[in-house]
């Protein structure tokens, strides 16, 4: 008698060696957490698979909706389980595209367990056969509609027909805290994806100017930060008023250096939030020249305030492809949706493309803000999902 489960090839983690298995305890410990609204009674990992038990493989859309988020996860594939038995497991490969329609198939068999008599070009020929002729559907190697995977697994054969794709990477919290500065826009969700992928623990910080500025950014951020959870569960969103900050920076300084200070009045709290935290770097969504502030000059001018270093994953991309990533990661409706931004809504006719950091540091030095900063903190809003 067999049973449906899960079987899980996770990425990178294959290419880990001493320390493996450190990293996939953490990535069975990420399952657990993902699955733990669905049914399963337990989780195992062994021969470099993740195995999960128990489900109801009824509900495997909803499986497959939870596991595609789960950073570190290569592919997911519903299987149903026997004793790595030849002629069983032509039985299970027909029942399972019984009742499918399909012109085409293929037998993608994988041998762990090398005490199986068969190799796995055996399987794929002589399972092969026997579903064809049960079927009588052609065989396509490259292309076919129906994919039958077969693994023989420590004495165990698992087969399945659905498959997922996960986004790889690492494992969540198999690395260091970083500091994320999230905008309600379209890039800085999507750099925040690109590090999640490499198992950072992400903190989020969000600044607003209101009552200036109304508060959709804020609404907009709490959003995608619901968004941005599936793939790093129980996150935090420190939203910051940084208005009284940006009123004393326009008394005291020209506008055509305004969103450049602003700016380093970001970097320097969310400097600050990443000592108190014990966070290792900053991360951004900057892109290089997409707008005034992002010249090379002027990220080397904000950069300054900051130290801790700052992680930039969308340096290099064009805006076509960030709006790809975003609205593959379904945070793009959020970050349309209508909005105030704390730094466009003061941005001057002319701002400065070249900003000169001793400059800008005079000028700061003139404003007396540390009181301002602390009032800040005290009054910044924390948001948890």
């Amino acid at each position: 008698m067999g049973q449906y489960c899960i079987l899980i090839h996770y990425h990178e983690l294959g290419l880990k060696k001493k320390n493996r298995t450190w990293f996939e305890k953490i990535f069975q410990k990420n399952i657990n957490t993902h699955l733990k609204s669905l049914p399963f009674q337990n989780i195992n990992t062994y021969a470099s698979r993740v195995f999960v038990f128990g489900i109801d493989y009824e509900k495997w859309n909803d499986y497959k909706k939870i596991l595609k988020n789960i950073m570190g996860l290569k592919n997911a594939i519903l299987m149903y389980k026997i004793d790595a038995d030849l002629i069983q497991i032509e039985n299970v490969a027909k029942m399972l595209i019984q009742d499918k329609t399909f012109d085409s198939f293929r037998i993608s068999a994988r041998r762990q367990d090398k005490q199986f008599e068969y190799t796995s070009k055996e399987m794929d020929r002589l399972i092969g056969a026997k579903v064809q002729e049960a079927c009588k559907k052609n065989v396509s190697l490259n292309q076919p509609d129906v994919n039958i995977m077969i693994e023989i697994v420590r004495g165990q054969a698992f087969i399945g027909t659905e498959k997922i794709t996960g986004y790889g990477g690492l494992p969540n919290n198999t690395g260091e805290t970083a500091i994320s500065l999230l905008s309600s826009g379209i890039d800085s969700p999507v750099a925040s994806f690109q590090i999640l992928k490499r198992g950072v623990n992400l903190v989020y910080a969000h600044f607003h100017s209101a009552p200036a500025t109304n508060k959709q950014s804020i609404n907009n951020c709490k959003s995608i930060i619901n968004r941005l959870s599936q793939f790093q569960p129980n996150t935090i969103l420190y939203i910051y008023p940084l208005l009284e900050i940006q009123k004393l920076i326009m008394d005291k300084a020209p506008d055509k250096l305004w969103v450049i200070m602003f700016r380093r009045a970001m970097i320097k709290l969310s400097c600050m939030l990443a000592e108190e935290l014990n966070a290792k770097a900053l991360i951004t969504g900057e892109n290089i020249g997409q707008v005034s502030s992002q010249t090379l000059s002027n990220i080397h001018t904000i950069s300054s305030m900051s130290n801790f270093p700052i992680i930039r994953p969308l340096a290099g991309h064009n805006k076509e492809e960030i709006i790809n990533l975003a609205k593959m990661i379904n945070t793009y409706e959020d970050s349309i949706a209508p909005h105030q931004d704390c730094c466009a809504f003061f941005t001057p006719i002319h701002p400065e493309l070249k900003g000169h950091v001793k400059k800008i540091e005079y000028i700061e030095s003139t404003l007396d803000a540390d009181g301002l900063y602390k009032e800040i903190i005290d009054k910044r809003e924390v948001y948890k999902t």
